[in-house]
């Protein structure tokens, strides 16, 4: 009895298979534990320039060891580049490399005059409608009886009530401005903004170019890359796209 009960059970284990419509059915979850491909962990950095030390340094097309070419770079978006292999042997894929720019902090929307100085000074290209723009804010009146010329050199204040510009002008809605919203390596995209002023002295930017600076900037990546890599581009061990 106990025979009989042992085989049964190493009965069930043994895989059976079975042919339906010229199909092959297994009544097993079969499992690989022999050959199995070991992927690297993806590295991740925050620039164009690691990317392309990375490649060349550990792709080179000539090392054995080293994934089968082409090399293929993706720019995601502005701020994130994607590095993955052709297919393998098991129509997989690896992902060795992806940059993602961190140093990107500006963010549309309203901000208080001293906020708005401090990051016309440190977070955008220096253009005319910056300057425009910082000498506009340093005239705003504001904090309810103060009066505050501020052009983040020096500071002014006087007592007055009431929030208003010190001479009466026309604000211009529409602005031009290179704000850093992509890697360092590459052009910071010029698009146009919204200017609104508000009764709090706060002040409004608010993008206007229906998003066309994302693809000047990818443009502006894929160009840094194809350029850099230009001999693995050439040869065909790197494709570098959009």
């Amino acid at each position: 009895m106990i025979e009989k009960a042992l085989r049964y059970l190493v009965g069930l284990k043994e895989n059976k298979t079975y042919e339906i419509d010229g199909k092959t059915y297994s009544d097993h979850k079969l499992e690989q534990i022999t050959g199995l491909y070991h992927y690297p962990a993806t590295v991740h950095v925050e620039s164009l320039d690691a990317i392309v030390k990375l490649i060349r340094a550990e792709y080179t097309g000539k090392n054995p060891d080293a994934h089968k070419p082409p090399l293929f770079v993706r720019v995601e978006g502005p701020t994130s580049v994607e590095v993955f292999t052709r297919l393998d042997d098991i129509a997989c894929r690896s992902t060795p490399y992806e940059a993602v720019c961190r140093d990107v902090n500006f963010k549309e929307g309203w901000r208080g005059q001293q906020e708005a100085i401090i990051e016309l000074r440190s977070r955008f290209i220096p253009t005319d409608d910056s300057a425009y723009l910082l000498g506009l804010i340093s005239r705003i009146n504001n904090e309810e009886g103060v009066q505050s010329t501020d052009n983040g050199v020096s500071q002014t204040v006087t007592a007055k009530k009431g929030v208003s510009l010190m001479a009466t002008e026309q604000v211009k809605p529409r602005l031009s401005l290179q704000p850093f919203r992509t890697f360092r390596e590459v052009a910071q995209p010029e698009s146009e903004f919204i200017l609104r002023l508000d009764e709090d002295g706060r002040v409004g930017l608010f993008e206007a170019d229906g998003g066309i600076w994302k693809i000047e900037a990818k443009i502006n990546i894929a160009a840094y890359l194809s350029s850099a890599l230009a001999s693995e581009v050439e040869s065909g061990v790197v494709v570098v796209m959009i």
